[in-house]
């Protein structure tokens, strides 16, 4: 079923979605090829910002504070959590946040196998991606009821109940 979101909701069902999932794969495009790797997330916040830990030294901060001519510094995060059926594409622009306040906030104890220096570590870098859209899958069913639902549409020749899917309109 079809469900979009709109403001504050869009930004409570982005927080649940990301939050339970923590993982994504933070995908940029770098000399025309799509590239991605795998990042924490620390924090969506109440605008439905997404924040990051990262090393002043990677190709991300490079990214988030030039990008490039075609693409600037937009990037695609993508969630999933196939255990629960449930998925989440996240479009926005990242940018290099400098500040102490924000570190102290993001601050955990697994960000210390990172950065062993801790919040004061030079290399350690706030990334902030402003999220312009999203789009959610999720289907709250156990696999062996999505199973059966796709075993029914085959047989009689409909299409499966996949669970819940829409936008997440946060501007």
């Amino acid at each position: 079923m079809e469900k979009d979101f709109e403001d504050n909701q869009a930004i409570k069902k982005l927080k649940s979605l990301a939050e339970d999932i923590r993982f994504c794969m933070y995908t940029t495009i770098e000399d025309g090829k799509i590239v991605s790797r795998p990042m924490t997330t620390l924090d969506i916040d109440a605008e439905g910002n997404v924040w990051f830990f990262t090393s002043r030294h990677t190709e991300l901060v490079k990214d988030a504070q030039h990008g490039d001519a075609r693409h600037g510094n937009t990037v695609t995060l993508i969630y999933a959590d196939p255990k629960s059926n449930t998925y989440l594409s996240v479009s926005g622009t990242a940018s290099i946040v400098e500040s102490e306040h924000r570190k102290e906030e993001l601050w955990n104890l697994m960000s210390k196998a990172w950065f062993p220096g801790g919040k004061d570590d030079p290399d350690l870098a706030v990334l902030r991606v402003t999220t312009q859209e999203a789009a959610y899958w999720d289907s709250t069913s156990s696999k062996m009821v999505v199973f059966f639902s796709m075993l029914k549409a085959v047989i009689t020749g409909t299409t499966p109940d996949g669970g819940d899917h829409g936008k997440l309109n946060l501007v």
